[in-house]
C-alpha cells in the first residue's frame, strides 16, 4: 500500500500535468493503457480460462471501474479542479462508496466506528463542494467535483468485484488495458473521442512529455500500482486498502505544491483532513474485531480462484 500511495499520487500530478500540457483525455489514455496491454498479453493468455470463468457483469464492471470510462472521468475531472480536490476526492471518499456497496449490496454489518467514519468523510467531501460557492458560484469547478465523485463510485465498483473475480494482478491489469486499448482505438478512429496526438505527427510529438506520463501512467499506474493495490486488497481486505489509501491526497497536494505552485486554502486543508481521518476511522482497523467484519465475497470467488 505504501508503493501504491506514491503511485497514486503521481497519477494525480501525471493528469493535471497532461490537462496543464493540453493533451486530451483520450492522449492520456493511450500513455495509460498501451504499454500494459503489451506487456502483460503473455499474462492474459496464460490466464485465459480463469478471465472466460468470470461473470460478464464482474468483468464489466471492472472495465468500467478501473478501464478507459474511469480513465476519461478522472482526466476530464481534473481540467477543472486543484490536484488536492481531484485526489481527495476518489481515494479519500472511496470508502464511502465501498462501504455502501457492501452494505447494499451484500448487506454487511455498519458499526457505529464505521458510522462516524463516514460521517467524517461526508463532511469533507461538503467542504470540498463547498469551496465552489463564493461571491460567484464556480460551476466548473463544481464540474469537476462531481466528476471525481462519479470516478471514486466507479473505483468502488472495480475494488468490490476485482476482489471477487479474484483474478490474478498481472492477468486482471492486463485484460483491462487490452480492452480499453480496443476501445480507445475504435472512438478515436470513428471520430467519438478527439485527439491531439492522433492529428500530429509524430515528429511533432512533446516526446519528452510523453515518455513522462506513459512511465507514470502506463508502467507505474497500469502495471506496478495495480499489482500492488489488488495484492493489498487479498491481504488487507477491500475495506482496509481503502482506508490506507486515504494517505494518497496528503501526498499528492504537498507533491502539487513545489510542482505546480499550487496552495491549498484553508477550508481545502480543514477538507482534508477530515477526509482522511475519517477514511481511517471506517477503515475500522483499530478494532480488534475487524477481522470478522471484512467484506467476504460470494463463492464464485472460489471458481475463479
Amino acid at each position: 500500500m505504501s508503493i501504491t500511495l506514491l503511485l497514486w499520487a503521481g497519477f494525480f500530478l501525471s493528469l493535471k500535468g497532461g490537462a496543464n500540457a493540453d493533451f486530451l483525455p483520450a492522449d492520456l489514455a493511450l500513455m495509460r493503457f498501451l504499454v500494459p496491454a503489451v506487456l502483460l498479453s503473455p499474462f492474459v493468455y496464460k490466464a485465459r480460462y480463469e478471465i472466460a470463468a468470470i461473470p460478464f457483469k464482474y468483468l464489466l464492471c471492472m472495465f468500467v471501474g478501473s478501464g478507459l470510462p474511469y480513465l476519461l472521468v478522472a482526466s476530464s475531472a481534473m481540467q477543472y479542479v486543484p490536484v488536492s480536490h481531484g485526489s481527495a476526492l476518489v481515494p479519500g471518499t472511496l470508502p464511502l462508496f465501498v462501504t455502501a456497496i457492501a452494505v447494499v449490496v451484500f448487506r454487511q454489518p455498519l458499526s457505529a466506528h464505521r458510522v462516524a467514519g463516514l460521517i467524517a468523510i461526508a463532511i469533507g467531501t461538503a467542504l470540498f463542494l463547498a469551496t465552489s460557492i463564493g461571491e460567484n458560484y464556480d460551476w466548473v469547478q463544481s464540474k469537476g467535483h462531481i466528476l471525481f465523485l462519479v470516478g471514486s463510485a466507479m473505483w468502488a465498483t472495480f475494488t468490490i468485484c476485482a476482489r471477487v473475480a479474484n483474478l490474478n494482478a498481472l492477468a486482471c491489469s492486463g485484460i483491462l488495458a487490452i480492452l480499453s486499448c480496443l476501445v480507445l482505438v475504435v472512438a478515436i478512429w470513428v471520430g467519438w473521442l478527439p485527439s491531439v496526438l492522433n492529428d500530429t505527427p509524430m515528429v511533432n510529438w512533446p516526446w519528452k512529455a510523453v515518455l513522462s506520463h506513459t512511465f507514470l501512467q502506463g508502467v507505474g499506474a497500469g502495471i506496478i500500482a495495480s499489482c500492488t493495490y489488488l495484492y493489498a486488497v487479498k491481504r488487507l481486505g477491500a475495506e482496509r486498502s481503502a482506508a490506507f489509501g486515504s494517505a494518497t491526497p496528503v501526498v499528492a497536494t504537498l507533491l502539487a505544491i513545489p510542482i505546480f505552485g499550487e496552495q491549498p486554502d484553508i477550508m481545502t486543508a480543514v477538507a482534508l483532513i477530515f477526509v482522511c481521518l475519517g477514511s481511517v476511522v471506517a477503515s475500522n482497523i483499530f478494532l480488534k474485531q475487524d477481522a470478522s467484519m471484512r467484506y467476504q465475497p460470494p463463492s464464485h470467488q472460489k471458481q475463479c480462484g
